[in-house]
């Protein structure tokens, strides 16, 4: 009672909230509080807009032939079909959408999902946000004639052995031996690593064989899909790290777009380009941490995306460096030029 209760004060605040801000406001529930394994719930996510756009569920990103009996999730949420999907205008101004999912889970003491994707459609693009998120109590599924533990089992007994104790004594040996083996040829490999040490591959070329070799990933296997989109994002990361001189694999997505933004005041990257970026590494981090499950054909696209985005990126530092090369050029004629010039104006 008292969570349908505060479903309908929470969508009370919704609705009066809808006609007085252009922003879409979110919001998550589960119909019941706690559930044992298997059960299955109600899970609603309401949204509401200012209705110049339209609604999109997770259940949207899934391709027609699909919608009506494949099984997605969402965190630990199993969603097995689309029970309800409701819209109603606001009668002074608004539209609030909402889907009811019928949602099972297998997950232990607690079931979560930090939060879902959802978007509003327009002709032109698609705004992206996450609803908050929820979670449900997992009851025991100890037997209710239970009344005790049970007492430990004993420690089984097992014949001393010392072989792997003469082993590990023969490992220490030869570990200090190698230490002091390297600590006296130290200086010959210092001189042997330099002289055979393999020239750093580029950035750019880096990047674009590390996406050929992205896009052989079985991608069918619905497995293989977070860990595509990880290894996309840090294809990403590490170019742009290495090319604006920026510690991309170690800051947020929102950090390191305002580091580019702030090198780009005083450097070569333009705006736009950050922007190719910030699409790529958003809707990559919907994938990885919201458990958003795009359809087959938008991830394969990603690739082409990200590649576009370190060509335009790749193009833009070149430019810069010609330009740079000119002026260094321009310098030395000027430079070679300058004794010639002034010996003319004495005599």
């Amino acid at each position: 009672m008292r969570t349908n209760m505060s479903i309908i004060f929470s969508l009370a605040l919704l609705l009066l909230a809808v006609p007085n801000t252009r922003a879409q406001q979110a919001e998550t529930y589960a119909s019941v509080d706690s559930v044992t394994v298997g059960d299955r719930f109600e899970l609603t996510v309401v949204l509401g807009h200012d209705g110049s756009r339209e609604a999109v569920f997770p259940h949207d990103l899934l391709p027609d032939s699909l919608q009506a009996n494949t099984i997605f999730a969402l965190g630990d949420f199993e969603i097995l079909d689309v029970l309800r999907r409701g819209s109603r205008p606001y009668e002074t101004g608004g539209q609030i959408d909402s889907v009811v999912y019928e949602a099972t889970t297998f997950a232990l003491d607690t079931a979560r999902v930090a939060g879902i994707p959802i978007g509003l459609a327009a002709a032109s693009d698609t705004l992206t946000a996450l609803a908050p998120g929820t979670f449900v109590r997992i009851g025991s599924l100890v037997p209710d004639d239970a009344t005790e533990l049970k007492d430990l089992a004993p420690l089984a007994e097992f014949d001393r052995v010392w072989w792997p104790w003469i082993l590990g004594l023969l490992a220490l040996a030869a570990v200090i031996g190698g230490l002091g083996w390297r600590h006296r040829n130290k200086d010959t490999d210092e001189v042997d690593d330099e002289s055979n040490a393999e020239p750093a591959i580029p950035p750019y070329q880096q990047a674009v064989d590390r996406l050929v070799a992205l896009q052989q990933v079985d991608l069918s296997d619905p497995d293989q899909v977070k860990p595509f989109y990880v290894e996309l994002t840090d294809i990403l990361r590490t170019y742009v790290g290495r090319r604006a001189n920026v510690p991309a694999l170690e800051t947020t997505t929102r950090e390191l777009l305002d580091r580019l933004r702030s090198a780009a005041s005083s450097g070569p990257l333009p705006e736009d380009v950050i922007s190719e970026i910030d699409l790529v590494l958003s809707h990559a981090d919907l994938v990885k941490f919201a458990d958003l499950r795009p359809i087959l054909e938008q991830t394969r696209a990603m690739v082409d995306e990200t590649r576009g985005a370190i060509e335009d990126t790749e193009s833009v530092y070149r430019e810069e460096e010609l330009k740079r090369e000119k002026a260094r050029q321009a310098a030395l004629e000027a430079a070679r030029y300058a004794p010639a010039e002034k010996e003319m104006e004495d005599a």
